[in-house]
């Protein structure tokens, strides 16, 4: 009964339309009568419905750091607080150990502890503007392609800040080595990086006692080209890998990345986000993923509508993120930039 009362409704309403307007207009007086009447406001225009925005949101915001070198690195985001702080406590040493111990009391050895308050940065995108004559054409197929490219900025640029903030400054004997590729391989004014520079970098941390679980390489564009053409085993695993490790070598888990830290000639490591002078280098970075921190605060995205702006009719889209990825501690940690050829 209900079914043939659909039918009947939906010819009365193709009837009124071609009797007034033709047959064009009996069309859409059919469509327009197949629209629920508890549809939302703006349901013609999907891409506006708030609740389609957030699922994608989240969708999209969910997995970013999967496949790269921050994946695998201890996540805090649940311990952020308001304000977008984390508070983590340095006991300042670790404990010794006694061996066949026979004096009693056992010593008491104090632990400088110390809480850390750290900061997350804020993030925010630059609006997009989307006029409200383009959305009427593309309509919801817009919403992912708008999330993914505020998404793939941020993304950026955290793996870009992360890839700095996770470099050592200078070298400091014992805990941040910093060292120049020494090979005999030329490109130009630098030396190219070789196996044995890893062979190196396994002998520091080796010396550091870093775990040989979890040591990570994360390799500058110019080091990735050097073992290409040095290395036949690394260029066979480079061209088969499917996830975001390339391959293991020598103890390390090796990645790569194309916006690695800038040094000097010296070794020194650049400010951040600074341009690149005469001798000055990308470089090369590896860490412990135990020594590493990442956290994710607040996000949040920002939609104003074409129906808020008679004048302009446009539609506004940004995000805002608080990010945060920092060592631990000042160790376990190194860099290698290109050493220079000498004139001599």
């Amino acid at each position: 009964m209900k079914f043939f009362k659909f039918i009947v409704c939906l010819a009365v309403a193709f009837t009124i339309g071609v009797t007034s307007f033709g047959t064009g207009a009996g069309v859409a007086f059919a469509a327009l009568s197949l629209i629920p009447t508890g549809a939302p406001s703006g349901s013609l225009r999907a891409g506006l419905i708030p609740e389609v925005w957030t699922k994608e949101f989240i969708k999209r915001f969910n997995h970013a750091d999967q496949g790269s070198f921050l994946d695998g690195i201890s996540d805090y985001s649940s311990r952020v607080r308001d304000g977008n702080v984390i508070h983590l406590i340095d006991f300042g040493a670790d404990p010794d150990v006694l061996v066949n111990n026979t004096t009693y009391p056992i010593p008491v050895q104090q632990m400088t502890n110390k809480d850390i308050a750290l900061t997350l940065d804020k993030l925010q995108t630059k609006a997009t503007e989307v006029s409200d004559d383009v959305l009427h054409d593309v309509r919801a197929e817009f919403i992912p392609a708008v999330i993914d490219a505020h998404r793939i900025k941020l993304e950026e640029y955290r793996l870009s800040r992360a890839a700095y903030n996770y470099a050592p400054t200078k070298n400091v004997d014992g805990k941040t080595p910093v060292f120049a590729t020494s090979g005999t391989e030329k490109d130009g004014t630098r030396v190219r990086f070789s196996k044995d520079d890893i062979i190196f970098l396994k002998k520091e941390f080796d010396k550091m006692k870093v775990p040989a679980t979890g040591r990570r390489l994360v390799l500058c564009p110019d080091h990735v080209s050097d073992l290409l053409m040095t290395d036949q085993v690394f260029a066979q695993q480079y061209y088969n890998y499917t996830t975001g490790a390339i391959s293991k070598a020598y103890g390390f888990d090796i990645y790569e990345f194309v916006d690695m830290p800038l040094y000097t000639s010296a070794g020194t490591k650049k400010t951040y986000g600074s341009a690149a002078a005469t001798g000055d280098t990308m470089a090369s970075i590896a860490f412990h993923v135990s020594a590493m921190a990442k956290a994710t605060g607040e996000r949040k995205q920002y939609l104003s509508e074409a129906a808020n702006d008679p004048l302009s009719q446009r539609n506004l889209y940004n995000v805002r993120e608080y990010f945060f990825a920092m060592p631990k501690r000042t160790e376990a940690m190194a860099a290698i930039y290109s050493g220079a050829v000498s004139n001599s």
